[in-house]
């Protein structure tokens, strides 16, 4: 018996969320193995140079989960044939946002496993100059990571957004995959004041902001993970109109 290629997705969204989900709470320097203040660079590569096999495991696993994520959400690009407003056209940029905003962080992931490959060279320098050498690319490298997942941080809010814009209309009624599109709305709405109040209102804590941001995303896989569920279920609403 052959599975339907809307539950093909639904199944790799369930396991890039679950995958990307463990990567990010168990890699060094994250909630529980070695808690580092991540705005301190400096600290964080010292936490990665101590745990370097966990620290490309766990970077490998939410690569791999983000490359699950396009492609489970591809599979809901056919839903806005034939439809207009946020159903047509806005699903379609959302998903293609989505596309671009996980691209953008798994280059960042990319640049921790350099990050994460020069403390090792450093480690087995010959000569203190060539050590510094390779701590300093090291350090460049975890900031221009940075750079990249501030653009991820930038487009998120719109691509959550447009996607549970376009996907919430499908239900006739209030039930939990429904809710898990409008989640998409709100985090989107949240990352996005979280993003401009960090902006323009520079002196608060920007530890505060990246909890803040860190709960959202959470949040944000949650929503994705019941998508998921009921695509693999096989729910007409995550079907295009002409299969149902």
């Amino acid at each position: 018996m052959t599975m339907a290629p809307t539950r093909h997705a639904g199944l790799a969204l369930i396991v890039g969320v679950v995958l990307s989900m463990v990567g990010s709470i168990i890699f060094p320097g994250g909630p529980i193995v070695d808690s580092v203040d991540q705005t301190d660079f400096e600290g964080a590569i010292e936490v990665l140079a101590a745990n370097p096999g966990l620290g490309h495991l766990t970077t490998l696993m939410v690569i791999l989960g983000m490359l699950l994520h396009g492609y489970g959400l591809l599979g809901l690009f056919g839903l806005a044939r034939g439809r207009e407003g946020f159903q047509g056209p806005g699903l379609r940029f959302g998903i293609i946002l989505s596309l671009f905003g996980w691209g953008l962080f798994i280059l960042s992931l990319a640049k921790r496993h350099m990050v994460i490959h020069l403390t090792q060279r450093a480690d087995t320098a010959e000569t203190a100059s060539l050590q510094e050498f390779f701590d300093t690319a090291a350090l460049t490298g975890h900031t221009e990571m940075s750079g990249l997942i501030l653009g991820f941080i930038v487009i998120y809010p719109f691509a959550s957004a447009l996607t549970g814009l376009g996907l919430a209309p499908r239900f006739g009624g209030m039930d939990v995959f429904r809710a898990a599109c409008y989640g998409l709305v709100l985090i989107g709405v949240l990352g996005f004041l979280n993003f401009i109040y960090a902006l323009f209102v520079p002196d608060t804590d920007l530890v505060l902001h990246l909890i803040i941001n860190n709960l959202v995303l959470m949040v944000g896989s949650v929503c994705l993970l019941a998508i998921g569920i009921g695509m693999y279920q096989g729910r007409g609403e995550f079907m295009p109109d002409d299969a149902t």
